[in-house]
């Protein structure tokens, strides 16, 4: 049983977003020690049924998934694997300080990619996910979560977990 905020990142190829989902649930299952069933809430935030008292967040990209169960604060995960970067997408996502880094940064496609899993793991913990692009420049403002980079064990792999400064009885995400 979860006790606290337990989170694992999985590195691997899966093509297809069908081949990623399957190796995130099972990935789950494993954290869980137990074969689970995810569904979807209306805003498309994933929960296990048959464990209604726990925060669930889900992510993959074709080289990683990563999965964060919690049974005292909301969550929010994201994976991210090296991919092409436009710099339209950057100045969408970013503010003006924030491209700044990035792009003073020796690899700004990388810096750029852990900014964004810090940012969706924020919108994914409040709820929101990444509705609307104007909403990520401001993501990681507030005081209401403290959101961290996690390790991966790869160069081309980024993750990041955001996690509610306070436990609320909003329920899970």
């Amino acid at each position: 049983m979860i006790s606290g905020t337990e989170w694992r990142i999985e590195l691997g190829d899966w093509r297809s977003h069908a081949e990623q989902s399957a190796a995130a649930r099972l990935l789950l299952c494993r954290l869980m020690d137990e074969e689970v069933v995810v569904e979807h809430d209306s805003k498309g935030a994933p929960f296990m049924p048959s464990h209604p008292g726990l925060w669930l967040s889900i992510s993959h990209c074709r080289q990683a998934v990563a999965v964060a169960v919690s049974d005292r604060e909301r969550v929010g995960i994201d994976v991210e694997s090296r991919r092409r970067v436009d710099g339209s997408l950057m100045r969408r996502v970013c503010s003006a300080a924030e491209l700044a880094a990035v792009q003073a940064s020796p690899d700004g496609v990388m810096a750029f990619l852990q900014l964004w899993t810090r940012k969706e793991a924020a919108l994914k913990l409040r709820g929101t996910g990444i509705r609307g692009f104007g909403s990520m420049v401001h993501a990681l403002e507030g005081k209401d979560m403290a959101v961290e980079d996690l390790p991966c064990g790869g160069p081309e792999v980024v993750a990041s977990l955001a996690r509610a400064k306070t436990s609320t009885d909003e329920g899970r995400l």
